[in-house]
């Protein structure tokens, strides 16, 4: 989503720089992803030490550009872009996007969620606005944040970054059902390899596939119950596996708004998708996928889905042309702009 507004506002003519660090996962071609006039200037805050003096680096970069806006992407930088630019860039606006904000997390304690509160209350001394990406993370924010804006602006997919292939029909393609993301918590490896246990029981032939990598631990649990892990791979290799499989399973505990989601169903997928905050914003049941609570829930839609392919093939095509109106770039380019200018 960074790359996503960066590269909208490139073309559009606005001077655009990121500012980023690398992390382990970062892809080996990141500067491809970017728009050809968008300076990047990488300041590493992944050790200890690096930690300790990233502030300094990012208050001198900022300072330098005085930009007219500042988007910050992810609870972490919007805590240190906040914090890094207190008592200066008066004339700048700032904007928070946290892509699900740290206290909407499932595998914390209360006394961790209301540390994170804090920390964002906090951050708060400079005057930014939040972005939320979906309506649950907009309630979740205005209810611990009330005293600062909150703007709802929907995630989106560029149909561009999205290659040309020719798609067999849902009822033609291996019974093969696939996720995408890295492997942790958020993400429940644990549900998805009950759920693929329960499936593979009753029909063997149905392949689950887990696009991504993450927790040593959580991929060998995964691989134990007949889940194939790929790893990671290149983005068009993505959108190949994505339109080989038959259906798209989400087991995530939290979201802001699932970019992933939103992919499959703009290749024609059928999803079933965990009833959970971010899901239940891209999800209407039986609409344009399905949503449970329970492993046994999941099961049951997956083996309808995958015995039905024409009920499934109307769901794909609605949840395509619902996602085709709703999460196109150009609407999410619109609105940003509309911020930026508010």
């Amino acid at each position: 989503m960074a790359a996503l507004l960066a590269n909208c506002q490139a073309s559009n003519g606005h001077m655009v720089t990121v500012i980023y660090s690398r992390r382990n996962e970062t892809p080996k071609d990141f500067e491809s992803h970017f728009h050809r006039n968008i300076s990047l200037i990488n300041i590493q805050m992944s050790s200890m030490a690096e930690k300790l003096t990233c502030l300094a680096k990012i208050r001198s970069a900022l300072i330098d550009l005085s930009p007219n806006c500042i988007f910050m992407h992810s609870s972490f930088a919007g805590f240190l872009g906040r914090l890094a630019t207190i008592a200066t860039l008066g004339n700048t606006k700032f904007f928070y996007l946290p892509h699900c904000i740290s206290f909407m997390r499932k595998d914390i304690g209360l006394l961790k969620k209301y540390l994170f509160v804090i920390f964002e209350w906090f951050a708060c001394i400079k005057n930014a606005d939040y972005v939320a990406c979906s309506e649950s993370e907009r309630m979740a924010i205005t209810k611990f944040i009330p005293f600062r804006r909150c703007h709802l602006v929907e995630n989106a997919l560029d149909l561009n970054s999205i290659p040309q292939m020719q798609q067999k029909n849902i009822s033609q393609r291996k019974k093969i059902v696939i996720t995408v993301g890295q492997i942790r918590p958020q993400k429940r490896p644990d549900l998805f390899s009950e759920i693929a246990r329960i499936v593979k029981t009753e029909d063997p032939h149905v392949e689950f596939l887990w696009v991504g990598d993450g927790e040593a631990d959580a991929r060998r649990q995964l691989e134990q119950s007949g889940v194939k892990v790929l790893g990671w791979v290149s983005k068009e290799q993505v959108w190949q596996y994505l339109s080989g499989a038959r259906l798209y399973l989400s087991t995530a505990a939290w979201e802001g708004m699932p970019v992933s989601v939103i992919e499959a169903s703009f290749v024609g997928l059928p999803v079933v998708a965990s009833s959970c905050a971010g899901n239940v914003d891209v999800i209407t049941h039986n609409e344009n996928g399905w949503l449970y609570k329970t492993a046994a829930e999941a099961s049951e839609y997956i083996h309808s889905s995958l015995e039905n392919p024409e009920y499934s093939r109307s769901i794909a095509r609605s949840a395509h042309d619902i996602a085709l109106q709703r999460f196109n770039v150009e609407r999410y380019f619109r609105e940003m702009e509309t911020l930026s200018q508010y």
